[in-house]
């Protein structure tokens, strides 16, 4: 594409050149062949002055105007139709460059910025690979509690589980309860519409694709499994620590505390999936079912897994998604695909469209048609068609929350 602009652009300038040279050319003659007409306008008035003779208008100067008009054919024959050949690669190309200009727009709204402006780095870090940002928690009334450290997910990954217009909503109402603040104009926000579009732009171009996120999930989730409970380490370290004084104190190396003994913080592949990241970061939590359905899960200080926060309680979630192999089939779906605004779920209830489907992309849900050949939409969570997590993944998700009903 930028080598079609180019030659465009080329072959432009060089019709430009050839243009003005025979404007000069032709104002140079003009000039030169011009006579003083004051006190002598009879003798040089055009009926009155002698032109060229018959054999001389009809041979040299007509062959050489001749010439120059089929010169003139040529290059416009030429040059118009090479120019035209050009135009659907510069169009291309000036398209790219458009949304090149988005991307950079809202790359310098996500950064950090020394005039102390938009910064969506701070809590999400650099790149959107997830961070941490201070909080002060308030109680019904808007009265003091405490301040935390709140993890700010990851966003790198956010359109492999919303839609455009879904992350619209959030940046455009924020999320309430958290340091996500509204920042759109009509949650009373700063940013503009076309702004908020820059944005999401460039949050577009930072995605990773669901393979390298499901390689990722995959990988911590195996440290994960080997984790041990960090109560029984805390415990042990502080043991090994005790009687300590001064320089063996200072130069105690708290990895060599023997802490093989303490067990797994997680009991199934289930419960370390729906925590991921709580105790590593991994995402600012991103992956994290319990970010949403956690209460004090996004600050460190988790209660009871599935107990609602932001997102309902699932403690009881048999009973929207029945007993059975039937229920736990629509719940693997649900949490797969994700809910539709207005769309009915489980057995009494009405989608939002705010929880997102974690083992398809929303492209994918939106065109099917995208899928390959047999495969459906509920059994694409495949690094090739599928999204954060694979089905399997998200059927140990499952199985651990109906377990929180028992």
């Amino acid at each position: 594409m930028l080598l079609a602009a180019s030659t465009q652009t080329s072959i432009g300038l060089v019709l430009l050149g050839i243009a003005f040279l025979v404007a000069i050319a032709y104002a140079f003659i003009n000039v030169r062949q011009a006579k003083p007409e004051i006190g002598s306008e009879i003798e040089l008035a055009a009926n009155r002055k002698p032109y060229l003779p018959d054999s001389e208008l009809e041979g040299r100067k007509l062959d050489r105007t001749l010439s120059f008009g089929l010169l003139g054919l040529i290059v416009v024959g030429v040059g118009l139709p090479l120019y035209w050949l050009q135009e659907p690669g510069r169009q291309a190309n000036e398209k790219g460059n458009l949304q090149r200009k988005f991307v950079d727009r809202g790359a310098e709204m996500f950064a950090p910025t020394e005039d102390g402006g938009f910064n969506c780095a701070f809590c999400h870090g650099t790149k959107g690979v997830g961070g941490v940002a201070p909080y002060t928690l308030t109680d019904a009334e808007g009265r003091y509690l405490k301040s935390v450290d709140w993890r700010g997910p990851a966003l790198n990954t956010v359109l492999l589980r919303y839609t455009r217009d879904e992350v619209r909503y959030v940046l455009e109402y924020g999320r309430p309860f958290s340091p996500m603040p509204a920042w759109g104009a009509k949650g009373g926000g700063p940013l503009t519409e076309q702004k908020l579009q820059n944005l999401i732009d460039y949050l577009e171009s930072i995605q990773i694709t669901p393979k390298e996120s499901q390689k990722a999930v995959t990988e911590e989730l195996a440290k994960a499994m080997k984790a041990k409970d960090p109560t029984c380490v805390d415990a042990r370290t502080e043991a090994a620590k005790k009687g300590l004084t001064g320089e063996a104190l200072t130069s105690f190396d708290p990895t060599k505390v023997d802490t093989d003994s303490c067990p797994n913080q997680w009991k199934s592949e289930g419960e370390a999936l729906f925590n991921l990241g709580y105790t590593s970061g991994f995402g600012g939590g991103a992956y994290s079912c319990g970010r949403c359905h956690t209460q004090g899960w996004s600050y460190g200080e988790k209660e009871a897994d599935g107990g609602g926060a932001m997102g309902p309680n699932l403690r009881g979630i048999t009973a929207n998604f029945p007993g059975g192999s039937v229920g736990y089939e629509q719940q693997v779906d649900f949490v797969c695909l994700g809910s539709s605004q207005g769309a009915r779920y489980g057995k009494a209830s009405m989608g939002t469209g705010r929880m997102p489907g974690f083992c398809v992309t929303p492209e994918t849900k939106l065109n099917p048609d995208n899928l390959e050949v047999g495969v459906t939409p509920v059994d694409a969570g495949l690094p090739e068609n599928g999204a954060m997590f694979t089905q399997d993944q998200v059927r140990a998700i499952v199985e651990y929350e109906r377990s929180l009903s028992q």
